[in-house]
């Protein structure tokens, strides 16, 4: 924001950045605080438009707002913009918009590289929501309305490093070779610079993905071989998003420090995003009606998830990855609507959980 891009040496290279929020934060010339305060604005603005557009209650906005990652929308960081510029896209596909569609898109794809995980998303989106005879047909409606702003946005974040620095491809040159993001087969079990710290909440993320993983394959056979369509589009794209989110976890990562995978922010990309709002909005809405075997099949995933990111060495290391499967179970009890008290439960863990998350943040809290 202060000095525009610089890449001289690994010492003075901060090119591994996109530049629409900096670009903003120097316009309105405010300092930190007040750009946590425009962050705030940003995502009090798109979080209004998503539960419009899904109409829930007050206890379910509640819900959402206590979800430990939202600090992430309360300081210098890209999430609160992506946030709303991916709840103007979505207005714009649930009004058939094609106006707001490209404008969050073109304007997410100069905000965060993420937004290139939206080209199977909303391709996914267009074949699962739609006949599948005529799936040849969605395809130019796809390029025109989807992939041509993302491209667009995504060129003129390259010709603008390459026109500050002059350099092509800085960024991905940023990441591969300075960051460690380059491909390779994933080393288990995944692990974290922070280690018990945010592993639990790192592992969460990696479930939901899982999980997401497993109903959009469960979507692509029903469309393939009985046709049958979804009719939430923005819940396909949620879908596709997270699964993209693990690919880029497991396949792209470093293993610095630990000779493990790094599950690196996989928290933010998942939790911090409407993505997840969606995503669990499915699952919390009352639609499904949990038996105890659906308890005992969620148990069961859960701990090939904990295996994949973290070895049962000790009894405790055991119950440090199944108390984040006893929150999964508070939240299927939420659909049960003559309950209350797992509301309660959840919210005010929640907000425990915020607190602490955002503590460790600030680098005034450590705990183990």
């Amino acid at each position: 924001m202060k000095l525009g891009y610089q890449y001289n040496d690994p010492k003075c290279n901060n090119t591994g950045c996109f530049i629409l929020f900096p670009m903003i934060w120097r316009m309105l010339h405010v300092g930190v605080r007040g750009i946590c305060c425009v962050n705030y604005l940003f995502f009090a603005v798109g979080f209004t438009i998503l539960t419009r557009l899904y109409q829930l209650t007050t206890t379910e906005k509640i819900l959402w707002l206590t979800i430990p990652t939202v600090y992430m929308m309360m300081i210098p960081y890209t999430e609160a913009l992506f946030f709303l510029l991916m709840c103007i896209t979505f207005y714009g596909i649930v009004k058939d918009n094609r106006w707001w569609i490209w404008v969050g898109l073109f304007l997410s794809s100069l905000t965060r590289a993420t937004g290139i995980f939206l080209l199977p998303a909303l391709l996914a989106m267009e074949l699962l929501c739609n006949n599948n005879k005529d799936w040849y047909k969605q395809l130019p409606k796809y390029c025109i309305n989807y992939a041509l702003p993302i491209l667009a946005g995504l060129g003129l974040f390259i010709w603008y490093q390459y026109y500050t620095i002059h350099k092509w491809f800085a960024y991905f040159i940023q990441q591969q070779k300075y960051e460690g993001h380059v491909f390779a087969i994933p080393t288990f079990p995944l692990s974290s610079f922070e280690g018990w710290r945010d592993m639990w909440i790192n592992s969460t993320a990696v479930f939901c993905c899982f999980i997401a993983l497993l109903l959009i394959i469960k979507k692509v056979f029903g469309w393939l071989f009985k046709n049958v369509r979804e009719p939430d589009k923005l819940f396909v794209i949620s879908l596709v998003y997270l699964v993209v989110t693990l690919y880029k976890t497991l396949f792209y990562n470093p293993i610095w420090g630990t000779y493990t995978t790094l599950t690196i922010a996989i928290n933010r990309y998942v939790f911090a995003t409407p993505f997840f709002y969606i995503f669990l909005h499915q699952f919390i809405q009352g639609k499904y009606e949990y038996k105890p075997r659906h308890f005992l099949y969620v148990f069961f995933l859960c701990n090939i998830v904990w295996l994949c990111c973290g070895s049962y060495a000790h009894i405790t290391d055991f119950l440090y990855y199944n108390f984040a499967t006893f929150i999964i179970f508070l939240y299927m009890l939420l659909t049960n609507k003559k309950l209350v008290w797992p509301t309660l439960a959840v919210v005010g863990m929640n907000f425990v959980f915020q607190f602490i998350v955002f503590q460790q943040y600030l680098g005034n809290l450590y705990l183990d």
